[in-house]
């Protein structure tokens, strides 16, 4: 119920990600890519085609300025598009601006441009730090996608070429969420720290809480299950699949942190309902 493409910031193309799911006998598969619909490419058709069932979605990149920390949301089944059109506009704008404004840094350390970079970007547009990471790998400055040299430029601490992303708050997304008619989860609670926000969440209108996924403590996992247990919400789970351009040190393949059919025939009750 959650993995990346080419789309936004995976490595494989969308075909790829299907023809995988299926391999590995997946019941069902969500693409949920950052801030873009995963429908604008008819992922559910290419799965027919393909006999895999797909789930369109989206990762929704937002932030708790209360709290001080980043907060990411699935929206899965968006009926009516254009009630976040303009919330997908401002977080692909804002992530764009930040992106060149890296590039412009990197630039003045290796003769990398902004052409280099579009060559690993798809059709989709998206461009962040890990396709200005593989214009240095293609250039020969680094054989790594997260070795020291991306830790060099783009360590959100340390970093000398990073720039924050201006992020929509977290509870201003939720009104155009809650508009699309859509299923809303919150992602990995463990990551960022943003369990801190699971509770504001829940009473602005989430439906699920991700629950099984490779970031998730066992602490933070008994807390989840108590919230979805008290609040009536599904427990989903996916392995945020990023292909190598996973920021994580032990990869988790695809199909590695799944939901269960019986969540998947509530999710599929609930979407119906929702208008």
């Amino acid at each position: 119920m959650h993995c990346h493409t080419t789309r936004s910031d995976g490595s494989d193309s969308p075909e790829y990600v299907i023809r995988f799911a299926k391999q590995l006998g997946l019941s069902a598969l969500a693409i949920t890519d950052h801030d873009s619909y995963a429908g604008d490419y008819d992922a559910e058709g290419l799965g027919r085609s393909l006999g895999m069932r797909v789930i369109n979605g989206v990762e929704c990149s937002t932030y708790d300025h209360t709290r001080g920390h980043k907060v990411h949301i699935l929206c899965y089944n968006i009926k009516h598009r254009d009630a976040v059109d303009e919330l997908f506009s401002r977080v692909t704008k804002n992530r764009a601006d930040a992106t060149l404004a890296m590039l412009e840094k990197v630039a003045k350390l290796y003769p990398i441009t902004e052409e280099m970079v579009r060559e690993g970007v798809s059709d989709s547009g998206y461009m962040g730090k890990q396709h200005i990471c593989l214009a240095l790998m293609k250039a020969g400055y680094t054989t790594e996608m997260y070795g020291s040299l991306y830790q060099k430029l783009f360590n959100r601490r340390t970093g000398c070429c990073y720039v924050p992303v201006n992020q929509v708050d977290s509870l201003d997304a939720m009104r155009y969420l809650r508009e699309s008619g859509g299923v809303i989860v919150m992602a990995h609670p463990s990551v960022y720290n943003s369990i801190t926000t699971m509770g504001d969440l829940i009473r602005a209108g989430i439906h699920g809480i991700e629950l099984y996924h490779p970031r998730n403590t066992q602490e933070h996992m008994a807390i989840i299950r108590q919230a979805a247990a008290d609040n009536g919400l599904l427990l989903t789970g996916g392995t945020d699949f990023h292909g190598y351009f996973s920021e994580e040190i032990q990869r988790h393949p695809l199909g590695s942190f799944t939901a269960s059919d019986e969540m998947l025939k509530r999710f599929d009750e609930l979407s119906a309902k929702l208008q």
